[in-house]
């Protein structure tokens, strides 16, 4: 991709909206023989366009995905078979045959390159990022996105966790991060920290909403997103949930007891 390593080249597949942005982002890394990371929505033109582009930079090695959610995993098996390449998922997603169990710390080669397995678990519980050492890049998934951020749902999603893996990947020597969705970010470490600094200013946020009554994060979120999108409400009703689990996990507030939605209150 030009101005970030020529070992990179980008397809947008056809799927905007509210959460995918203009598109789930497949990235090609690789030249003699390619990785294909998220190939995205099933959409056959997409995936023409995919395998056209492998096949010229010489064929596909892998086929490789961030995490299982549609938007990024529907295409794989499909483009996969296309390619004649294997499927490579994380290893607790990994159950039928001819598919490559990855786990954290793996290598996997691209010709005359490599990426090294992340497990960032926080946004879904196999979540992986891809790392190029040599080059510099870091292909994260719905881990770090630009100009949004990732939705944490309970109970998969993890806001501890997300947290963690967060400061995990901002210590990697990183020059460029490529996200599932959006434009290439530069200054990866400044990124991360915003992100960082963004969840805990919403925790906060939490807290100084929560009195000694119970109270659903459905109903903290007319104030603590007043102005964003209705469409989008939904999503950050659940990661205020995802906030006020890891809240109540470190002591801070407590669940009330009961049936229906999650309720929380300060002790």
């Amino acid at each position: 991709m030009s101005g970030i390593a020529p070992e990179v080249e980008r397809i947008l597949a056809p799927n905007p909206g509210p959460l995918t942005g203009p598109g789930t982002n497949t990235w090609l890394f690789g030249r003699g023989e390619v990785l294909v990371i998220d190939p995205g929505p099933l959409d056959q033109q997409h995936l023409d366009a995919v395998a056209r582009a492998a096949r010229l930079r010489g064929g596909a090695g892998m086929v490789v995905c961030t995490h299982h959610h549609p938007d990024h995993r529907e295409g794989a098996d499909r483009l996969a078979e296309m390619l004649g390449a294997p499927l490579a998922i994380y290893h607790r997603r990994a159950e039928r045959s001819g598919e490559l169990a990855l786990e954290d710390g793996d290598r996997l080669l691209a010709g005359e390159s490599w990426l090294e397995v992340v497990h960032t678990p926080g946004h879904s519980q196999d979540h992986l990022c891809l790392f190029a050492p040599r080059e510099h890049i870091l292909f994260s998934g719905d881990h770090i996105l630009s100009g949004t951020t990732s939705v944490i749902w309970p109970p998969e999603g993890d806001m501890a966790a997300y947290l963690d893996s967060l400061a995990r990947v901002r210590d990697l020597d990183a020059e460029w991060l490529l996200p599932g969705h959006g434009e290439p970010i530069s200054e990866p470490r400044k990124a991360v920290d915003a992100l960082i600094a963004h969840r805990l200013e919403r925790e906060g946020q939490v807290l100084e909403a929560l009195g000694p009554d119970p109270v659903a994060p459905s109903q903290l979120v007319g104030g603590l997103y007043h102005g964003y999108p209705p469409e989008v409400l939904e999503y950050a009703a659940q990661t205020l949930l995802a906030h006020c689990i890891k809240l109540a996990n470190e002591g801070r507030i407590e669940r009330v007891p009961g049936e229906g939605e999650a309720r929380f209150r300060k002790p």
